[in-house]
């Protein structure tokens, strides 16, 4: 009895991976809901699912047809299950503060905000603006000299040539935080507002001082 052959078998594998491997090097389609970027210091921003030096786009999954609770559940969700621990902690507490009061419109913005890259919220909401303006974000903060750095320095992100010695020291104050620049399109965001609020509240000298070292119960986002 002849052994089937399995070079047909074989054959669809292989086109099937062409077919993947092509797909994922194409270059990203732009969403006809979505405003063209404008153009910034470093160039062009990322749209939602852009990823810096990626050739792809991650389209969001967008959801129709659910009422205000469904949508309440999902969002509460969402806000506890991210990326990072340090994303978990900073939305699931917002989300306890604020999901219960927001209004429609303020849940389809909190919506689409959850598109974005973890790391992006999280610096936006943290980060300090290089003006006094809480939606200026074009810049970032000012490598000047006098504060102890140089330029050459700054680029290469430390704040001091020479850091003090000791243990700890040179993990303390050395070194620049990242700086994300808030795109355009949540410049003025009233989602971001209150976000950045609730971080400002809830730090070592803001008005709660609460912290947000705990992951709130699951019932206080409801």
């Amino acid at each position: 009895m002849a052994t089937p052959s399995l070079r047909p078998a074989a054959r669809r594998i292989a086109l099937a991976s062409h077919r993947s491997l092509a797909l994922s090097l194409a270059p990203p389609r732009r969403s006809l809901s979505s405003p063209p970027s404008s153009p910034s210091a470093s160039g062009p921003e990322l749209e939602v699912g852009e990823l810096q030096g990626a050739k792809f786009r991650i389209e969001p999954l967008r959801r129709t047809g659910e009422d205000a609770k469904t949508k309440r559940a999902r969002l509460l969700y969402q806000s506890r299950k991210r990326g990072t621990l340090e994303s978990d902690l900073l939305l699931s507490t917002f989300a306890a503060a604020h999901l219960p009061s927001m209004t429609s419109a303020q849940l389809a913005d909190y919506d689409l905000f959850l598109d974005e890259n973890d790391w992006d919220i999280y610096y936006w909401a943290t980060q300090a603006e290089p003006s006094s303006s809480s939606s200026a974000s074009a810049a970032p903060p000012s490598t000047n000299p006098a504060d102890g750095s140089s330029p050459a320095a700054a680029a290469d992100g430390f704040v001091r040539q020479n850091p003090p010695q000791g243990e700890w020291a040179q993990t303390v104050g050395n070194v620049r935080p990242a700086y994300r620049p808030v795109p355009s399109r949540w410049r003025d965001s009233q989602i971001l507002a209150l976000l950045r609020d609730h971080v400002s509240r809830r730090s070592a000298n803001g008005a709660e001082a609460k912290g947000m070292g705990f992951m709130p119960p699951l019932e206080a986002g409801r």
